[in-house]
């Protein structure tokens, strides 16, 4: 069997090793400060704050969670 596609993007939480700028805000995210880093791409990433990242990770969460009971819903009909 063929492994299933990946629905979310390669992303990881990282340490700030120098100055960045949040994607979402502009405001700039300091050095050694914890943040969210989506890769869209081999050299194409966001960065984004952690407040951001926390409403950006509730609010994947409560669409994954709509889709699995939609599936849920449709294998039940």
């Amino acid at each position: 069997m063929a492994r299933p596609k990946q629905m979310v993007k390669r992303s990881e939480i990282e340490i700030a090793k120098a100055r960045r700028t949040c994607k979402f805000t502009s405001e700039a995210i300091p050095k050694g400060a914890i943040c969210l880093v989506i890769y869209d791409g081999p050299r194409d990433r966001s960065c984004y704050s952690q407040k951001v990242a926390v409403e950006m990770i509730k609010l994947a969460r409560k669409r994954l969670d709509e889709l699995e009971s939609q599936l849920g819903q449709a294998g039940a009909s």
